[in-house]
């Protein structure tokens, strides 16, 4: 049952972003085009989409104790994803700047423009976001700092204020309101929810007109883009799942079992977006970020369906 919606998922997803492609290449999406795209879907559909999440949610305490669950193991992945990715950069003898951005896509995967609509169709009801609103928490807090300290080799700090982002008060914000149970007016939450369903189709469209319009003839003879494709979209969740499923039975914690996948799943999406954004803004290694996320995001269509049917194994679940 859960395999079959994933890939039914991901084939609908193909389709968005072939129609993203296509719209780039015949010049309906402009470079310009496709910025104000990603802000619409950062700026208003995605906070709306947030923000209804929590508001049409009951609140219970088991389902607050998973989401702090994943905020916390959200950041043992970033670690251990830092880990391989610093290992692999050096066995592969890469120079600082591509080791930087090696390492960086690594650990950040496209939790935003992927992550949220996948998880929204596999987990329906608002947990897959609420989930994931937890766990794009964590990510930012490195992101725009730790990541943009390397991408500017030392020469910026990392910039807090870009942390509290209408993303964040959108969740801060859901998160009162539910904790409050305050009533809003139907018509504001029905409005809000239309608005952030349509997160999922633009956010494909985006993706693919952002592959069209990129260069690609050398991606697939660069060594280092085959190594991430393995380690970030099957070695890392693989490892990730089996050690966190020994290790909470170690210890007798209980994890319910869409948050456990939620975590996983996050850390099997391919590289993310940002990180080619950041590297042309600080002259990067933005090809090499190209390709990678190009390339990965190709094979996230066949691996995403893979690391699923094995948590449902490991699990002994059907979603």
């Amino acid at each position: 049952m859960g395999s079959s919606i994933i890939i039914h998922q991901i084939l609908i997803f193909g389709l968005l972003m072939l129609i993203g492609v296509i719209a780039k290449k015949a010049k309906v999406i402009s470079e310009e085009g496709n910025d104000v795209l990603s802000r619409v879907i950062i700026d208003i559909t995605l906070p709306a989409l947030i923000l209804t999440t929590f508001l049409k949610l009951d609140y219970n305490a088991e389902m607050m104790l998973n989401g702090v669950a994943v905020f916390c193991l959200a950041y043992v992945n970033l670690l251990i994803m830092f880990l391989i990715g610093t290992i692999s950069s050096r066995t592969l003898k890469l120079n600082p700047s591509e080791t930087t951005v090696h390492t960086l896509h690594t650990m950040f995967g496209n939790i935003v423009f992927l992550g949220y609509p996948l998880l929204d169709a596999l987990f329906p009801g608002g947990l897959g976001v609420f989930y994931a609103a937890a766990y794009q928490l964590a990510s930012n807090s490195i992101t725009y700092t730790y990541g943009i300290y390397r991408l500017s080799s030392g020469n910026q700090k990392g910039r807090i204020k870009r942390l509290f982002n209408i993303n964040t008060i959108a969740l801060i914000l859901g998160f009162t309101l539910m904790m409050c149970k305050v009533k809003i007016p139907g018509y504001i939450v029905d409005g809000l929810h239309g608005l952030g369903k349509v997160t999922s189709p633009l956010s494909m469209v985006y993706i693919g007109a952002l592959l069209a319009g990129m260069s690609i003839k050398n991606s697939f003879k660069t060594t280092s883009i085959y190594v991430i494709s393995f380690t970030k979209l099957l070695l890392i969740p693989i490892l990730l799942a089996l050690t966190y499923k020994f290790a909470l039975e170690l210890l007798g914690v209980q994890v319910s079992t869409t948050a456990f996948s939620v975590l996983i799943m996050e850390a099997a999406m391919p590289c993310q977006t940002i990180v080619v954004v950041m590297s042309r803004r600080y002259n990067g290694e933005y090809k090499l970020a190209t390709g990678n996320l190009f390339v990965t995001t190709v094979l996230s269509i066949f691996t995403l369906p893979l690391i699923y049917r094995f948590l449902e194994y490991i699990m002994n679940v059907t979603f």
